[in-house]
């Protein structure tokens, strides 16, 4: 049987997630999150009529769970080459806009989305920041008041297992940035719920998830927070 041109491109293609495509061709992706098996990183069921930002999008798998979830507006919003020509493809399947975002460690002029979004997606960005606050500052700018950030990463006390882990802390990555010169800081628990205070969100829901001991090539779990912008 001749296969689609989604279905060549599915088996041709680099990717990161399992994702069903527009003809029910499913990609060969490492990680599965659809349906209760991405529970952990918090995304609502329902997001009709909600507009949705989705920083550091990857291959698309979290714009296009935002969309079949019923979200109205969907921009995805990354600049990895390695996988850009894929998010791209993603995007023009399923009707999601792209935007080309600049460093996050900067200040963004958020006009480039036009217009401010009820839900930011943050999974997986903050530790390859080298200024984490200003990432969550960038994410404030472009949310709705009343509006949430879902901020998913990496979390660690690092090298002070002495400390106590309700004392807000970061830790520079070193070990040759774990063999990825892109990974840079990395908070415990409380650093990222403290970072995300500062920022002007009020984290309302957690979940913590046990990551393998080789996570950035350190101890360490995930931790994915629900917050509401103040």
């Amino acid at each position: 049987m001749k296969k689609s041109p989604e279905q060549k491109w599915a088996n041709e293609g680099k990717w990161c997630h399992v994702i069903e495509l527009p003809d029910g061709t499913v990609t060969p992706g490492g990680w599965d999150y659809r349906g209760n098996k991405g529970d952990r990183f918090l995304v609502p069921s329902d997001l009709t009529r909600k507009s949705v930002i989705d920083f550091g999008a990857w291959d698309g798998f979290w714009s296009v769970e935002a969309k079949k979830r019923g979200a109205s507006r969907v921009v995805a919003s990354d600049r990895w080459m390695p996988m850009l020509k894929t998010l791209k493809k993603i995007c023009s399947l399923y009707g999601i806009e792209y935007r080309c975002c600049r460093d996050l460690d900067f200040p963004l002029d958020v006009s480039f989305l036009e217009g401010e979004f009820d839900i930011v997606f943050f999974f997986g960005i903050l530790y390859h920041l080298k200024n984490p606050y200003m990432g969550l500052w960038n994410a404030y700018q472009c949310c709705k008041n009343g509006g949430m950030l879902i901020i998913e990463s990496a979390v660690c006390q690092g090298k002070a297992q002495d400390l106590r882990e309700d004392i807000p802390a970061m830790w520079v990555i070193d070990q040759m940035h774990a063999g990825d010169t892109t990974n840079y800081f990395m908070p415990n628990k409380a650093g990222l719920i403290q970072l995300c205070k500062l920022a002007g969100f009020e984290p309302t829901k957690e979940y913590a998830f046990e990551s393998s001991p080789s996570s950035l090539g350190i101890g360490g779990g995930r931790l994915t927070l629900r917050c509401i912008k103040r």
